[in-house]
């Protein structure tokens, strides 16, 4: 009973995103708690999300970015942006999109795209040039390169792709990934996305709808701060920023809610505005997809698409179809569940296929372990997915023009990358 209260659950969140009448917030709370009265979550995990360390780092990056508008940097950014949006805007995106890609490498997306929000908001909402219509192919370029190098974060992808194949490898004396497999293997489909995002972004629906001024604040709306606590402002932002760069302390997740603490008590940033950036409808979505997805996980629903998916590929013999189902399955599975869930359960699933039939496995762990990331299709497909939706106040549907094929670009590049790579026999 569980697992249908928790599809319907889902499916009426789902509509409901597409309906766009309530904000995103109010939806995700909703279903926590129809998930919690309904006994599918006990009450502490419908609300854990909350708790998550995706909202410890999300909430207190939107405070100190409420402090960072009322500095002449955004003010003097914007006026630059104003400038490059006529003659020089291709070069104005692509700066933007080097900017993703490098913070991609060190710093959870879900931060980057807090941290560039603040910046987008500056190229308002006139013009081909927009902060909508850009925010969402900056997030198809950064989930494109998430982790890919093998530096930051990137250098453990290989090990923990390999891990959630547990023993299924070592007993079967199946090979495993090295250290630059995710890096070589998603030149080509990072390559292929980029290219997309820089030709394509126009293909987002051109809204004058003006973005909500409590998410997106504009330069002109906050009185700046004498110049002593400018300074203060920026030194605070440039340590955050290298703290969650480098981990320092093990303080990536930490350092967000450190800084803001010290802009309170030195006056940068006064409580009452400090406690609007972090309890936004952005934070109550973010926590209640994060709930919802847990909620999927609990009550069998990636083990039911496992079972189906291995139904479905017990007579197909094609290695090339075979990858693109992987890729198609886990593009989809990674929109409802969790990444790591999705990993969880379709890594050992392909390494037990591949242990049976004599396959080799690293095609199949290098599509799962790429394709979860590609979850910009809805809000519930991961915390950065969450941010952009909840801050831009797209609706699923009127941007399926360019998420659309997006994700078939991904899902075709990953498939045939990983038969070209590592054939399957």
């Amino acid at each position: 009973m569980d697992l249908y209260i928790t599809l319907a659950v889902t499916v009426v969140m789902m509509a409901m995103f597409i309906w766009g009448k309530y904000p995103y917030g109010l939806i995700t709370m909703a279903c926590c708690v129809i998930l919690a009265g309904t006994g599918v979550l006990t009450l502490s995990e419908a609300f854990s999300g909350f708790a998550d360390q995706i909202v410890v780092l999300i909430a207190p990056t939107l405070a100190l970015s409420a402090a960072l508008t009322k500095t002449n940097l955004v003010g003097s950014f914007g006026k630059l942006l104003d400038k490059m949006k006529g003659s020089h805007g291709t070069l104005l995106i692509l700066a933007f999109y080097a900017v993703g890609i490098i913070m991609a490498q060190f710093i959870p997306t879900t931060g980057s795209i807090a941290i560039l929000i603040v910046f987008l908001a500056t190229l308002g909402n006139t013009g081909d040039i927009t902060t909508k219509r850009i925010m969402m192919p900056l997030l198809g370029v950064m989930v494109a390169w998430k982790f890919r190098t093998p530096i930051g974060l990137g250098a453990t992808t290989f090990a923990m792709v390999n891990g959630f194949a547990g023993d299924i490898l070592t007993n079967n004396n199946l090979p495993g990934l090295s250290l630059l497999d995710p890096f070589l293997y998603a030149i080509i489909p990072s390559l292929c996305l980029t290219i997309y995002c820089i030709f394509c972004w126009k293909l987002m629906p051109k809204d004058d709808t003006a973005i909500d001024e409590s998410k997106l604040k504009k330069q002109a709306q906050v009185e700046l701060l004498p110049l002593n606590k400018q300074y203060i402002v920026y030194g605070v932002f440039v340590v955050v920023v290298v703290l969650m760069l480098f981990n320092l302390f093990n303080l990536r997740y930490l350092a967000p809610a450190i800084g803001a603490i010290i802009l309170i008590f030195t006056g940068c940033l006064k409580v009452p505005e400090a406690v609007k950036s972090m309890t936004g409808d952005m934070i109550w979505m973010i926590a209640g997809v994060l709930a919802v997805a847990d909620a999927l996980s609990a009550s069998g629903a990636s083990e039911l698409i496992g079972s189906a998916l291995q139904s479905v590929l017990s007579g197909v013999t094609n290695p090339y179809l075979i990858c693109l189902i992987f890729s198609a399955v886990t593009v989809i599975m990674t929109t409802f569940l969790s990444n790591t869930a999705t990993q969880a359960v379709l890594i050992p699933i392909a390494a037990s296929i591949c242990a049976a039939a004599g396959w080799d496995p690293r095609g199949l762990m290098l599509i799962i372990g790429t394709c979860n990331y590609f979850a910009i299709g809805f809000p519930s497909g991961s915390g950065e997915a969450a941010v952009t939706f909840a801050a831009a106040g797209y609706n699923p549907v009127k941007i399926l023009k360019f998420t659309g094929p997006y994700l078939l670009i991904a899902i075709v590049t990953c498939g045939l990358m990983a038969q070209i790579m590592y054939p399957l026999y």
